[in-house]
């Protein structure tokens, strides 16, 4: 594959962590155009070399529909030569070098030995039908790359609106991770991920990296992954693993970072406290009725 651009999604919220993004990336020496999907109207003033990329078919007909805005991923179903990347992810290797003797659509995450967030019901239907081994190709919809299109703009709308695949595909309201497996699925493209023979790269997730000395897995350049990903885990953990992505802010953004991460906390606490309660009412509600 020769890669042309990297694409991500960002918005306002996700500024601090779409920059270091950018920074890793240059950091290993690649100099490609960034295009970013605006994940809604709240846009900021992006680096150099970084362009808002917005296909107006794609992203009207989504929101007629009400879709989620992860779903505006699909822009990327329809390019060439790209590594897309979600913003809680640093770069450690040019993706320019990794990918240049792959082909079809790659990814290196470890879905493949915890499927189970990768579908549903109604999907996973078809991957047992197609083969024994389906868990090989399913992914995470935060990072994967590719070097065809694989659907013209009519073809993603008509299959995305085909009454066997529109609950999965438009109105699901959850992530984009399920509709994304499904629709790699259904395009025929060959899915190569790193982490499997015949590569053999160590994990990208963040998650798997518990100790101070990371670094050991990656003794032999070969295995060593090119991203780290912090797909539903925490970038604030104090993990040493943590600071390949805090070591990309200045002072001035690792301030405001930390007060972003205190209250995010404080939210999940909260919600988790009016859990709780809600809990608590029907426990006592139940013991009341029961009497």
């Amino acid at each position: 594959m020769k890669l042309e651009k990297i694409i991500s999604l960002a918005n306002k919220n996700s500024e601090i962590r779409f920059v270091a993004m950018v920074r890793s990336l240059r950091a290993t020496g690649c100099n490609l155009p960034v295009w970013v999907i605006p994940y809604d109207d709240n846009k900021f003033d992006l680096p150099d070399n970084c362009i808002w990329w917005e296909m107006k078919e794609v992203l009207d007909w989504l929101t007629a529909n009400n879709a989620h805005k992860m779903m505006r991923k699909y822009q990327c179903l329809l390019t060439t030569n790209y590594q897309y990347v979600d913003s809680d992810i640093v770069f450690l290797r040019n993706p320019e070098d990794v990918l240049s003797e792959m082909s079809g659509f790659i990814t290196s995450c470890g879905h493949w030995h915890n499927p189970e967030h990768t579908y549903i019901p109604d999907t996973l239907k078809f991957y047992k039908a197609k083969s024994t081994a389906w868990q090989k190709n399913v992914f995470n919809a935060g990072q994967y790359a590719c070097d065809v299109s694989m659907f013209t703009f009519d073809s993603l709308k008509q299959t995305v609106e085909n009454p066997l695949y529109k609950d999965a595909c438009l109105n699901y309201k959850t992530y984009d991770q399920v509709a994304l497996n499904l629709l790699v699925f259904l395009s025929g493209v060959r899915v190569n991920n790193l982490t499997l023979p015949p590569h053999h790269m160590e994990s990208t997730w963040a998650g798997n990296y518990v100790d101070a000395d990371y670094g050991r897995y990656w003794k032999d350049e070969s295995n060593m992954p090119y991203i780290i990903h912090w797909a539903g885990c925490k970038m604030d953990t104090g993990r040493p693993v943590d600071n390949l992505f805090t070591d990309y802010l200045t002072p001035a953004e690792r301030e405001v970072w930390d007060l972003q991460v205190k209250e995010k906390a404080n939210i999940s606490t909260y919600r988790k406290m009016r859990r709780n309660l809600s809990l608590l009412k029907q426990f006592i509600g139940s013991i009341k009725s029961s009497n």
